[in-house]
């Protein structure tokens, strides 16, 4: 069998030194970084599809933890559900048939528009049992716990969660610990009547039952899935990438729409002013 140079890199490594291998970061199977496009970075890998029924979702460049980068803006309305934008993608072929998977995931919600704030949910819009932010902007799995630290809105977090699969689930928020309980609300296997294809949704709230509207617009720059559970170390030395190199014109492009977009201000302030 032929090693690649890189296997073969981790062989030596492995050998010369036991511990090495068991200190390598966890490799994600699929990593979106809204480089002006919905694709993952891994061949191979889906890529995202945006819900935006308003026509208003897009990319925009935004400074995220010091650096400036393309980020993907969902705008939408809370109510009706049919409003309400995010992103969605089949985890079919992505993730094992089991309930053990984590997700990393660098946001923001602009404002604090409702009193829950859905960040993802893996019921296929069915269920209210999902991953939030609380009335009390704390993380939250419902309808269990919440944690520790305030989530404040307007500004970038790196929030991830690891469903360990037995029906334990633990959330981070910027690399610190905020719970660790036992719940089903995060495993595809509770609703395998209603999401076949194993989807996750991002921000769009359940579309049937108790607690819809619980939606807020926001701007996301990183999400990336992991096929396993990740360990506190694992997540304390996850690394936010630095931007890509923007795909060509794509610069250009925002560039263009911003200076469209305060044209468009500035021309609706001066037909504003009294003659």
């Amino acid at each position: 069998m032929k090693l690649s140079p890189l296997l073969l890199c981790a062989t030596l490594l492995g050998a010369l030194f036991p511990g090495a291998a068991s200190a390598a970061p966890p490799v994600p199977v699929a990593t979106w970084q809204f480089n002006n496009t919905l694709a993952a970075d891994e061949s191979g890998v889906p890529a995202l599809t945006a819900i935006d029924p308003l026509g208003a979702s897009g990319f925009v460049l935004d400074d995220v933890f010091g650096e400036t980068r393309a980020v993907y803006r969902f705008d939408g309305n809370a109510n009706p559900t049919s409003a309400q934008a995010g992103l969605v993608v089949s985890t079919l072929g992505l993730l094992d048939d089991d309930d053990a998977y984590s997700i990393d995931i660098v946001f923001q919600f602009e404002a604090n528009d409702a009193s829950w704030e859905n960040i993802f949910g893996v019921s296929n819009r069915q269920s209210d049992n999902a991953f939030y932010v609380s009335p009390g902007d704390q993380l939250q799995v419902w309808p269990t716990s919440t944690g520790p630290t305030l989530f404040t809105f307007g500004e970038y977090h790196r929030v991830t969660l690891t469903n360990r699969g037995d029906g334990t689930v633990t959330a981070y928020m910027d690399g610190i610990l905020q719970f660790d309980l036992t719940t089903n609300s995060m495993d595809f296997s509770a609703y395998s009547l209603a999401n076949p294809e194993r989807f996750i949704h991002f921000f769009a709230d359940n579309v049937v039952g108790g607690g819809q509207f619980e939606y807020a617009d926001g701007r996301v720059a990183l999400i990336r899935l992991y096929d396993v559970e990740l360990t506190g170390d694992d997540v304390g030395g996850l690394v936010v990438p630095p931007p890509p190199v923007p795909e060509p014109g794509s610069v250009v492009l925002m560039a263009l729409g911003f200076a469209a977009l305060a044209l468009m201000v500035r021309r609706s302030a001066a037909r504003a002013q009294p003659a």
